[in-house]
């Protein structure tokens, strides 16, 4: 499982993110309506991949973790966080 960070999503996380926290991603959605919700906290819903990508602590849901490989986190000023993967899709 690989998440790549651009250096703004990195020095946002570092900046918003206290020492203690992770960022975690979980799916929301359903079919034709695919999305994800991006969130700090302190501590893992048990069945959640913990990941450390350029010491941001990331943590994903099941659904995440299966859909995101290779994807990238990125942040802009206006929109905040943003994932970007050009092959990603849930099937129903």
């Amino acid at each position: 499982m690989e998440i790549h960070l651009t250096p703004a999503a990195r020095e946002a996380a570092i900046r918003d993110l206290s020492p203690d926290e992770s960022l975690r991603i979980a799916f929301a959605g359903g079919c034709g309506a695919m999305g994800f919700r991006l969130a700090a906290t302190r501590r893992s819903n048990g069945d959640d991949l913990a990941l450390t990508v350029d010491s941001v602590h990331l943590l994903l849901d099941s659904l995440a973790a299966r859909e995101l490989d290779g994807a990238t986190l990125d942040y802009d000023e206006d929109e905040g966080f943003l994932l970007d993967h050009p092959g990603w899709g849930v099937s129903c």
